[in-house]
């Protein structure tokens, strides 16, 4: 999206707010005439995000592999720019975020349009918040080139996705993969070996991880190392 068209649209929300239930994005040229997209410059085939769940927050898990896979060429410059996420919500992706937050049935506010749109929070904030950058994002956080199943570190993500991303994003280590990546994978062990980790245990974890940061340089730990530390200070709390 342009610039002048995203001042537009972000400041005229509540005058266009009911076209947000239409049924395609013929509004956004009707109330704009100068062509308020811009052609990206990387090539990117169309693609479909997962809307087959009856709960559409289930989907976020899927929809990472999703849109990262499409959009894994992308610069953190270029995806640091809210004009990428507000021109993708109101263009090829306009359909999955009416069926991500009802806009068909629910009855909906000048205020939640502006909060899932745009970006309405401080820019890093925002990054974590829009519900399509917050999909990239954590892709980017977490893929792994090496490994067979690149995506093996989000398994642990497939429940409560939304809240477990934003707390982990609060964290020293949201912006070193290696160690989100072992972080995460330990959640997913943890689980595996019968037990649930609540979101009070989930954060105190987190906890535990940033002081180690504070000691530790964490990147020079052996990924095996680090993981058996995290999970052992899991079972010493929770006996």
């Amino acid at each position: 999206m342009t610039e002048d068209a995203l001042a537009y649209f972000k400041g005229n929300i509540k005058n266009n707010l009911y076209y947000y239930k239409d049924d395609n994005t013929n509004w956004i040229k009707t109330v704009y005439p100068d062509n308020p997209l811009q052609e990206f410059k990387i090539k990117v085939n169309d693609f479909k995000m997962d809307m087959t769940r009856e709960n559409p927050s289930d989907t976020d898990y899927y929809n990472v592999k999703i849109l990262y896979d499409k959009l894994r060429d992308i610069s953190d410059a270029q995806a640091t720019d809210e004009r990428l996420w507000v021109g993708l919500a109101h263009d090829c992706l306009f359909e999955y975020m009416q069926y991500r937050f009802n806009l068909k049935d629910d009855a909906f506010s000048e205020d939640r349009i502006k909060k899932n749109f745009f970006f309405a929070y401080g820019k890093k904030r925002s990054l974590i918040r829009h519900p399509i950058a917050r999909l990239w994002w954590i892709g980017r956080l977490t893929y792994d080139k090496n490994a067979q199943n690149p995506y093996y570190a989000i398994e642990y993500l497939k429940k409560d996705f939304q809240t477990k991303v934003l707390t982990l994003f609060s964290s020293n280590f949201a912006n070193n993969s290696k160690i989100a990546r072992v972080f995460l994978d330990s959640m997913r062990i943890i689980e595996e070996n019968g037990r649930v980790v609540t979101r009070g245990q989930y954060r105190e974890l987190i906890k535990y991880v940033n002081l180690l940061s504070g000691t530790t340089i964490l990147d020079y730990l052996p990924k095996e190392y680090l993981q058996e530390k995290i999970i052992n200070h899991y079972f010493k709390q929770n006996k």
